[in-house]
């Protein structure tokens, strides 16, 4: 396995440590109200968000002192051609997220759940983002 994919399996496995916050959210939203809190989201938001940097920081600088080398190589044709396919799903997730979203306003939704939503819909595109990588890395693209 390349370097490169080692990293989208880390960035993949380590954005759905954020699985729990939107689990929070989405519990809070059922139980009325906002749950737990502002305060209690907002420390489990940057609680996740700093492991989130420091499984990333201390992983790929692992990754990195296992083989310089292939840290350091630029991208070929076949890892650009990856990223390239990859993208394009992402977007349009992004794109058709983004328009929901705007939706939810008409729906009601409160300033704070409008804001949730459209950071659910971030993390979901770069979800969509790294898995379509994976797949095309193991697919042999």
């Amino acid at each position: 396995m390349s370097f490169r994919e080692k990293s989208d399996w880390l960035s993949f496995a380590s954005l759905c440590l954020l699985a729990i916050y939107f689990f929070e959210i989405g519990r809070g939203l059922v139980l009325g109200g906002q749950g737990g809190g502002p305060y209690y989201y907002f420390t489990l938001f940057w609680v996740l968000v700093g492991a989130l940097v420091v499984i990333q920081v201390v992983t790929h600088t692992v990754l990195a002192m296992r083989s310089p080398r292939d840290a350091k190589m630029p991208l070929d044709e076949r890892e650009r051609l990856i990223h390239l396919r990859a993208t394009p799903p992402a977007y349009f997730v992004l794109l058709v997220g983004a328009f929901l979203t705007i939706g939810t306003m008409h729906m009601g939704f409160s300033v704070w759940q409008f804001a949730h939503c459209i950071l659910f819909v971030i993390w979901v595109a770069e979800l969509l983002r790294y898995g379509m990588r994976l797949y095309y890395y193991r697919r042999a693209v």
